[in-house]
């Protein structure tokens, strides 16, 4: 007599093995969205806590404390909508999941947008100091396509949206400076991770655009706004800065309210690879 066990448990294989197989590419490639969607609320949750637990100390203590604060509500601001963008990708997969796979359908076409692709926003208005506040959203429009290896990825004209990072007029910090911060979010509905457009000023009318990149933004500002001397060209702690070629900035003038303009689109850079499904 031939054992049962063995036989019940290939035969589960089996069955388990053939269910696999008959899972559409769309159903596959929904389910790693949504874990990619959960992936990045798990990372935005970490930088959340590490802000909340960090202790300002040198002898600019209140900036540090200041800039950390605004950080703060700019990434509860991200950890909230990332949170809702999960919860669609995860909606997404389980309909994916539950609809019969189709005999012959077509391969979803996946792009992998690279680390550094610029993508221009245009503004829907323009955001100051006076009435932009640190953990406040702004949303705009794809001021250009995104093409990668020949195909278009997001096409001129495709909502975005962002959070506002800093926001403290000429001559509100302790050392008489001030910064309009902005983060690229979320386009068309896809959550990714770019560099901050930041504009330091001060109350004298001093203007200076910059791009902060990577997940050291706060302690690149920090290093820059904590200065005294005003130097600006010391270490910043690993995070690329660069100027912001080209971005129209206010300068000369004593207006201790920073602007940044919606006539001229402002350029991001993503700091994370982005794989994207392109629609039929």
């Amino acid at each position: 007599m031939r054992p049962v066990i063995p036989q019940i448990a290939l035969a589960a294989a089996l069955t388990f093995t053939l269910a696999c197989n008959q899972k559409s590419q769309a159903a596959i490639l929904a389910e790693e969205a949504a874990k990619a969607a959960e992936a990045k609320v798990a990372q935005l949750e970490q930088q959340l806590a590490e802000a909340k637990s960090g202790k300002a100390t040198g002898d600019d203590a209140e900036t540090v404390q200041q800039l950390t604060r605004s950080q703060v509500k700019a990434l509860e601001r991200q950890v909230s909508d990332a949170k809702k963008r999960a919860e669609v990708k995860k909606q997404e997969a389980l309909t994916q999941a539950q609809a019969p796979a189709p005999k012959e359908a077509p391969k979803p076409v996946v792009v992998e947008v690279p680390v550094g692709t610029k993508l221009e926003i245009s503004l829907t208005r323009e955001l100051t100091t006076e009435k932009d506040l640190a953990g406040d959203a702004w949303e705009g429009t794809l001021a250009s396509d995104v093409v990668q290896d020949g195909k278009l990825v997001w096409s001129a004209g495709s909502p975005a949206r962002g959070v506002i990072t800093q926001s403290a007029a000429a001559g509100r910090l302790s050392n008489g400076q001030g910064a309009l911060g902005i983060r690229l979010t979320e386009i068309v509905g896809v959550g990714i991770d770019t560099d901050t457009h930041v504009v330091v000023a001060t109350a004298r009318g001093e203007r200076n655009a910059k791009y902060i990149g990577g997940g050291a933004a706060l302690g690149a500002l920090i290093g820059i706004l904590s200065d005294k001397k005003n130097k600006n060209d010391h270490a910043l702690g690993g995070a690329a800065l660069g100027a912001a070629a080209g971005t129209a900035v206010a300068a000369g003038t004593a207006d201790t309210v920073i602007r940044i303009p919606s006539g001229k689109p402002v350029a991001f850079s993503l700091t994370a690879a982005e794989r994207v499904t392109l629609k039929k």
